[in-house]
C-alpha cells in the first residue's frame, strides 16, 4: 500500500494486507495521535488494509 504523510511530503510503500493498528506499529505511531484516511474516510483500528489502498496519515496537532 501506498502510506502518505499530509504536510511532510513523505511517502513510502508498506506490504500489505494488514490492520491499521499493525501498520501504526510498523511505522512508529501512536493511533492515538495520528489519523488515518483511506478513500476520504477515517479507518478504524482494527480495518484491515490492502495492498492497492492509499493511505494518508495526517498528525493530530493540539494547541492553543
Amino acid at each position: 500500500m501506498t502510506v502518505v504523510f499530509v504536510g511532510t511530503n513523505k511517502q513510502v510503500t508498506i506490504k500489505g494486507p494488514k490492520s491499521a493498528q499493525q501498520l501504526a506499529k510498523e511505522l512508529g505511531i501512536s493511533l492515538e495521535s495520528h489519523v488515518f484516511i483511506k478513500n476520504g474516510e477515517i479507518v478504524a483500528p482494527d480495518e484491515i488494509l490492502q495492498d492497492e489502498d492509499t493511505v494518508e496519515i495526517i498528525s493530530a496537532i493540539s494547541g492553543g
